[in-house]
C-alpha cells in the first residue's frame, strides 16, 4: 500500500495536466457531435492524447481510416524511441509487459525518464496505469461538462501544446544538457524547410541517426 501512495505522489504533476487535458478532449469530442461512448473507449483503447485531439477534427470531417491510420503512424512514431530508452523499466509479466508499451505517453515517459525516482519496472507499471486513469477520469468529466458549455469554443485543443512546452521546459531546466536543446532545435529547423509535410517523423529520424553514433563518438574520444 505504501508503494501505491508513493506512486500516487510521484504521479500527481501528471494529474494536474491529465485531468483538464482529457478534459478538452472530452469536450472536443462532444462538440464534434461525435457518438458519445467512442470518447471514453478511445481513451481506455487508443489513449495518444495528440492523436486524440486529432482524430476528433478528423473523424468530424469523414476523414477514412486508411488517412487515420497513417496520421496516427506520423503522430505516434516517437514512441518507438522512447521504448528504446525505458527497457529497463520493462515488466516480465504476460500482461504487464504489453500495457506498459502501450500506456507509454510522453507525459509518462518524461516522468520515467528525468524524476529519478522510478527505479523498478512494478513502479513504472503503477505510473502508467495512474496516468491512464487520470486520463480516462479526464475525459468523462470533460464529456458531463459539455453539456453546460456554449458550443465552438475556440482554442481548447492548444491545452495539449502547452504542457508539451512545459514538459520541454522542465526537461531542460533538470538536465541542462544544452547540446541536445540545439540538436533539437537544428532539426526541427531543418525538418520544417525541407520536409514540413512529414515535419515529426523526419525530425524524429534525424535526431535518431545522430544520438546512435553519439554513444560511439563519446567512447573514441574517452580512448583518446
Amino acid at each position: 500500500m505504501t508503494r501505491w501512495r508513493s506512486t500516487l505522489s510521484l504521479t500527481f504533476p501528471v494529474m494536474m495536466g491529465y485531468l483538464p487535458l482529457g478534459a478538452v478532449f472530452g469536450v472536443l469530442w462532444v462538440d464534434a457531435d461525435l457518438t458519445w461512448y467512442w470518447a471514453p473507449l478511445m481513451s481506455i483503447m487508443v489513449y495518444a492524447g495528440a492523436l486524440q485531439y486529432l482524430a476528433v477534427g478528423m473523424l468530424a470531417a469523414g476523414i477514412g481510416w486508411i488517412d487515420l491510420a497513417v496520421a496516427s503512424l506520423l503522430v505516434n512514431f516517437r514512441h518507438l524511441f522512447y521504448g528504446l530508452s525505458l527497457y529497463h523499466l520493462l515488466p516480465k509479466g504476460a500482461l504487464g509487459r504489453p500495457y506498459f508499451i502501450f500506456g507509454i505517453t510522453d507525459e509518462t515517459y518524461s516522468l520515467l525518464s528525468a524524476s529519478g525516482q522510478v527505479k523498478d519496472s512494478k513502479t513504472a507499471l503503477q505510473v502508467v496505469l495512474f496516468n491512464q486513469c487520470y486520463w480516462v477520469l479526464g475525459t468523462l468529466i470533460g464529456m458531463v461538462l459539455a453539456r453546460g458549455l456554449p458550443p465552438g469554443l475556440q482554442g481548447l485543443d492548444f491545452a495539449l501544446t502547452a504542457l508539451f512546452t512545459v514538459l520541454a521546459v522542465e526537461q531542460i531546466r533538470a538536465k541542462k544538457d544544452w547540446g541536445a536543446v540545439v540538436l533539437g532545435l537544428v532539426a526541427a529547423a531543418v525538418a520544417g524547410i525541407w520536409v514540413s509535410e512529414y515535419f515529426l517523423l523526419a525530425a524524429s529520424i534525424m535526431l535518431v541517426l545522430v544520438l546512435l553514433a553519439w554513444p560511439k563518438t563519446q567512447l573514441q574520444g574517452g580512448e583518446a
